[in-house]
């Protein structure tokens, strides 16, 4: 049986680059990169590191060009639980992704960064929130996230919001010309996370249709967007 040409039209995921070759540095990202770097330094009189910054920013990249640099397990919030605590702690290196998050075990977080400050480890946790603002109940907890050094990612400026479009773009193995960078630019949301939905949306659209990817075209697909955007919703 011979299907028609849609059907084999794929959408696959992308495959990000996630090395520090891939990090690309401007004025909103240049602090935090060298912070993190340079995590632990002697001077760090606590074993926490909050990198934080809006959504899309970077935070997990340079979270795992850490990673990369320093053998660290990696975790998320859940898994931040009292029995947990030694094995979490037994490379000397952990990167917690995206916390406080929902369900935070507040004493099993207060015993973690106890041990790690007890056995020389040290943590990088990424989070939307400066830690002074998680919504946490425990004093004990509250005092060490007080204590706790910040690395913070800005908004993207326009070097870095192009450069992270080209990549996006490249990661999906699609080679726009400048003039479709420079129209999304002066259109769209200025975050990293707009981008990234910008970009798939385009590459979803442009496989369907197979369109080539030019001016008009992505012009069209951001006016759909938009008006999809402001469209009030349905009455139930």
């Amino acid at each position: 049986m011979n299907l028609p040409p849609e059907q084999f039209i794929f959408d696959l995921p992308a495959d990000p680059s996630m090395g520090r070759e891939d990090f690309f540095v401007s004025g909103a990202n240049r602090a935090a990169l060298a912070r993190v770097d340079n995590w632990p330094d002697e001077a760090a009189r606590t074993p926490l590191l909050v990198l934080t910054g809006p959504p899309g920013s970077g935070k997990s990249h340079l979270a795992e060009i850490w990673r990369a640099a320093t053998g660290a397990l990696k975790a998320v919030v859940a898994d931040v639980v009292e029995e947990n605590i030694p094995a979490l702690l037994s490379s000397g290196f952990l990167v917690i992704e995206d916390a406080p998050g929902e369900g935070l075990d507040e004493v099993a977080m207060f015993h973690l960064v106890n041990m790690a400050r007890e056995k020389g480890a040290f943590l990088l946790v990424t989070s939307r929130l400066f830690p002074a603002h998680w919504p946490v109940a425990l004093a004990d907890l509250k005092s060490r996230l007080k204590a706790a050094q910040v690395a913070e990612l800005a908004p993207p400026d326009d070097e870095l919001l192009r450069a992270v479009l080209v990549k996006l773009f490249t990661d999906r193995q699609l080679r726009p010309g400048e003039g479709v960078i420079s129209y999304m630019l002066t259109r769209m949301e200025r975050s990293l996370a707009a981008a990234r939905e910008l970009v798939e949306a385009i590459d979803r659209r442009a496989l369907r249709e197979r369109a080539e990817i030019t001016r008009p075209f992505v012009a069209r697909l951001m006016r759909e967007m938009t008006h999809d955007c402001q469209r009030p919703p349905a009455r139930l």
